[in-house]
């Protein structure tokens, strides 16, 4: 009886696992999709970002180079986040106005003391 029972018992098993079916092995390998990665930041942006950040720096020392490098920042910056946003995109385009604001101010600043300093030496004696 025992044996019955056993036998039973390796006949549930056996008859539980035989109902599976292997529906992959017949299935070629499918590599996963590339979604493209739209989060990564193209090299426009990566210019409009260093040409931003060169800007702002050389915007504190000569209006002039501040003012073209926030021109090509900008223009960089505009073209790459046509292409797809990501924060270096925004980052650059945000480097590259600050880079012309302060690139005017400073030149601004700087006609404005070089002419009051010409003219108060023009009145010493010191400028013709």
């Amino acid at each position: 009886m025992d044996e019955q029972n056993m036998g039973n018992g390796q006949n549930n098993q056996t008859s539980q696992y035989s109902n599976y079916q292997d529906n992959t092995a017949n299935v070629p390998y499918q590599p996963p999709v590339d979604s493209g990665d739209p989060d990564k930041p193209n090299t426009l942006q990566i210019v409009g970002l260093i040409c931003g950040i060169a800007g702002i720096v050389f915007g504190c020392c000569t209006g002039y180079v501040g003012i073209i490098l926030g021109i090509i920042g900008l223009i960089c910056a505009i073209m790459g986040n046509k292409q797809g946003k990501t924060g270096v995109g925004t980052g650059g385009l945000v480097c590259s106005i600050i880079a012309i604001v302060l690139s005017v101010i400073i030149l601004i600043v700087s006609l404005i003391f070089g002419a009051a300093l010409i003219a108060a030496m023009q009145e010493a004696g010191y400028y013709y």
